[in-house]
């Protein structure tokens, strides 16, 4: 697998991947929003791809002082071969070029199984925190 940068371009195979996948899709996966975030740290939105199909996805984030990811995808037909591994090492070698000392994820309930995935990549649970949201726009779509 290739992993490379996100292009504009990407977006119609992107978004079928991730709809593949499962993931919970809302208001910010849709073209316009999603493309707002290239204007900040293109270089942590990742795409794994073989030869003419992308399979893979991550997005990284990174406000100044936190890091986050979202959306990492791996189409069903590949998973269990090390691309999500491989997708999210490199994100993480490009938030360590960035002197990130800390980053997050979420995990919707309905997709807890993953989480035996990111623990094998060091990450750990925090009880200590209640995660809050609140909607500025909102749509028809409901979540887990």
């Amino acid at each position: 697998m290739r992993i490379r940068q996100y292009t504009k371009d990407d977006y119609p195979a992107v978004r079928d991947l991730w709809e593949r996948t499962g993931l919970l899709l809302s208001l910010s996966d849709e073209r316009e929003e999603l493309h707002r975030m290239l204007d900040y740290h293109p270089e942590l939105f990742l795409v794994g791809e073989l030869p003419n199909q992308i399979i893979g996805s991550v997005i990284g984030s990174f406000d100044g002082r936190r890091a986050y990811v979202h959306h990492l995808a791996v189409d069903p037909d590949y998973q269990g071969r090390g691309y999500g591994t491989r997708l999210m090492e490199h994100l993480e070698e490009k938030l360590e070029v960035m002197n990130v000392v800390k980053y997050h994820l979420l995990i919707e309930q309905c997709n807890a199984d993953v989480a035996g995935f990111y623990r094998k990549l060091g990450w750990y649970e925090r009880d200590d925190l209640v995660m809050m949201s609140k909607n500025l726009r909102t749509d028809d779509r409901s979540s887990c």
